[in-house]
């Protein structure tokens, strides 16, 4: 009897054991099966075109697909809440952007905490945001628009992608530094945004460049600004909100990966190198400077940096701009 119960106690800590080790195995050889990114925004806009991109180019890297899925909806709330709470295992990933920083400033319950429950890989790019109008009006430069919002207070409207969307937000800061005014008319999304300032339906909007980029070169929008520190190759006869005397009008938008808080080091090790790796690729830096980004290629601490930075400044940004926390 005691031979049997010292036998099958072994056979117990050895299958402990045993179990206890399949993680670390799993995370040491990790990837070994399809990797699933999620984009807090439908397909189209500048988060989900840069992550298809940078996906591509990983995932060859990596030597494992990489499946780019969809969960738009609640300003990135969905995308958000759904990865925090996956598998803390690689497997799901999130394709971050400003909402992680703006989230917290605008709703008082939130079903997660997107700076502690999502930890930073990787910072691809950032990108900054361009000032523009429809071609109908009569405008061609910002202190045109500064004077007629001024001359006809809340007369133009300025669309966006949704109250407290970076979209709404970008604007806002562009508002307080100039002293315009304009009625805000909220869509669902930037795409949305875009095309009913294209039609005339909206004045004003300031997408981030990569969204806009192909309506401005069409004719289809005019610019009169981008926030960017330098003008850009891609619109070079555009100035910058600074070149024209509003150097507080500092915003921009980035791309990154985050992955749930209790994911190992070594997974997000893994998927910071590829990163690198495939950011290193000349002719991937090609196609990002194309969009109008910029290849900022930063770790996973100096992404956490830059999350704090900007979560404080939007709580500025929001409690100047009188938006409600809902």
């Amino acid at each position: 009897m005691k031979t049997t119960l010292l036998t099958s106690t072994k056979c117990l800590l050895i299958a402990l054991a045993a179990c206890m080790s399949i993680p670390a195995a799993s995370a040491a050889d990790y990837p070994t099966r399809s990797i699933h990114w999620v984009v807090p925004y439908p397909p189209g806009g500048t988060t989900d075109v840069v992550a298809r991109d940078i996906a591509h180019a990983m995932a060859q890297k990596l030597h494992q697909s990489i499946i780019v899925e969809n969960k738009a909806g609640a300003g990135g709330r969905i995308a958000m809440t759904y990865v925090a709470r996956a598998a803390p295992d690689g497997y799901t990933v999130l394709v971050s952007d400003a909402s992680l920083t703006t989230t917290p400033s605008l709703y008082k319950k939130l079903p997660i905490d997107p700076l502690k429950d999502l930890k930073p890989v990787y910072l691809f790019v950032t990108v900054p945001n361009v000032l523009v109008v429809t071609p109908a009006l009569k405008v061609h430069t910002l202190a045109d628009l500064i004077a007629l919002t001024k001359k006809e207070p809340g007369k133009l409207n300025f669309g966006s992608g949704g109250v407290g969307s970076p979209l709404h937000l970008a604007g806002e800061v562009l508002r307080l530094a100039t002293g315009m005014t304009w009625t805000h008319i909220p869509f669902k999304g930037a795409g949305p945004a875009i095309l009913a300032t294209v039609s005339g339906e909206v004045q004003i909007a300031t997408p981030s460049l990569p969204s806009a980029l192909p309506q401005v070169k069409a004719g289809k929008l005019r610019a009169l600004a981008v926030t960017s520190p330098k003008r850009l190759s891609v619109l070079p006869d555009i100035p910058t909100m600074a070149e024209l005397g509003y150097p507080k009008a500092k915003v921009f938008g980035w791309v990154g990966l985050s992955v749930p808080a209790g994911t190992p080091k070594n997974i997000v090790g893994k998927l910071g190198a590829a990163a690198a790796q495939a950011l290193s690729e000349p002719g991937l830096r090609k196609t990002l400077k194309g969009l109008g980004a910029t290849v900022v290629s930063e770790s996973a601490d100096d992404y956490g940096k830059l999350e704090s930075e900007q979560a404080m400044q939007w709580k500025k940004v929001v409690r100047a701009a009188g938006i409600k926390p809902r």
